[in-house]
């Protein structure tokens, strides 16, 4: 099976397992639920995007169009295989973006390091998750 049948495979569960035990967070950051992001991840041959966010106070996730993605609070861009080695704990979401593997892009005017810190968060939960 392909890294992309596997991605859009899991990535969906994942994320809503991420979100679903997002309690924590939510007490936090109260504004998480009007946070959303297009998460791009790519390799070699090709590109994946994902709308990961809320819709009426649920979590929601979703393959999108690239070329026509949804409007996302966020956009986040990396590697799959960075992707991967966050969901396997082996590389924090942090690391990984303070060493430009990931590319975090504001769309509601706030700085992208509120995004880093918020996304960051997300991707520790999913990561402890799946432990």
């Amino acid at each position: 099976m392909s890294i992309e049948i596997k991605l859009l495979t899991i990535l969906p569960r994942i994320a809503i397992l991420g979100i679903s035990r997002f309690k924590e967070l939510l007490k936090e950051f109260p504004d998480a639920v009007t946070r959303s992001t297009v998460l791009t991840l790519y390799d070699e041959r090709s590109k994946f995007g994902f709308y990961i966010g809320f819709e009426n106070d649920k979590p929601v996730v979703k393959g999108v169009d690239l070329r026509n993605p949804p409007l996302a609070t966020t956009e986040i861009t990396m590697h799959v295989d960075t992707f991967i080695a966050i969901l396997k704990n082996k590389l924090d979401f942090r690391t990984a973006y303070i060493h430009d593997l990931i590319d975090i892009k504001s769309n509601d005017g706030l700085p992208p390091t509120y995004h880093l810190i918020l996304w960051s968060a997300f991707f520790d939960k999913v990561a402890e998750i799946l432990k």
